[in-house]
């Protein structure tokens, strides 16, 4: 018995019995076109593959390549609108900002310093130009009549004027200032600042000021004022 068993496991009968089980996969691996072992195969170490660290390393590293790629792609191949502005744009606005912040530094700059400034070189042409556009050779008299005329008539502008001709026309007859047209208001203002009282005189010389470096229109309360001062000046004058 253990011979019979021997010689039918023996290694010769396993391999024909192993060979005809090969030789009927194949046939059906033929006559089907795929094979079973392989497929189970392929399910098997594909899912291991894909479950597994390296295979996800892999992917990443392969999706960091690709980023990488389209961040540093050269321009020319990538149809991206051109959002950028003109250089001609952009040198406008430029200078245009430029300019205004230059202006308004200078402004503030002129306001600051104004207090310190001499601008009597400035205020001398106009004020010239001023007395010269008035009658001259008129007596205090002739002004304050004439004052008192263009007030009526609405023109307190120049209702002001005359009745600062008219200070600086006494001032010359009493000769306390002699008149002389290139003198500005300011050196008129340094002289009298020895009389007891130079508010009155301040008054008027601010007005002429306004007058001479504005067109704007003066109110009736500025000729008031005006007259006010003059009015406190005269007795002074006449003593």
């Amino acid at each position: 018995m253990l011979a019979n068993l021997t010689v039918e496991y023996s290694p010769g009968v396993a391999l024909k019995r192993y060979s005809r089980q090969f030789t009927a996969s194949a046939k059906t691996i033929a006559h089907n076109g795929h094979n079973p072992l392989h497929e189970r195969g392929n399910l098997v170490f594909g899912s291991y593959e894909k479950n597994s660290i390296g295979w996800q390393i892999q992917q990443l590293q392969q999706r960091l390549s690709e980023w990488w790629e389209r961040l540093t792609i050269p321009s020319g191949q990538v149809d991206v609108p051109d959002w950028s502005l003109p250089e001609w744009l952009f040198r406008s606005v430029f200078w245009s900002i430029a300019v205004v912040l230059a202006v308004w530094v200078s402004f503030r700059l002129y306001q600051l310093l104004r207090p310190y400034l001499n601008l009597d070189w400035l205020e001398r042409p106009q004020a010239a130009a001023q007395k010269s556009s008035s009658p001259t050779n008129l007596t205090v008299a002739e002004w304050l009549h004439r004052s008192h005329t263009l007030a009526q008539q609405g023109n307190y502008r120049e209702a002001c004027r005359a009745i600062y001709l008219a200070t600086l026309q006494q001032l010359h007859d009493i000769d306390l200032i002699p008149n002389q047209p290139s003198r500005t208001d300011g050196e008129y203002l340094d002289i009298l600042q020895a009389m007891p009282d130079p508010q009155p005189y301040e008054v008027l010389m601010q007005t002429h000021e306004q007058l001479c470096f504005s067109n704007s229109d003066v109110s009736r309360e500025a000729f008031e004022r005006c007259q006010h001062a003059y009015q406190a000046i005269e007795p002074r004058q006449q003593e």
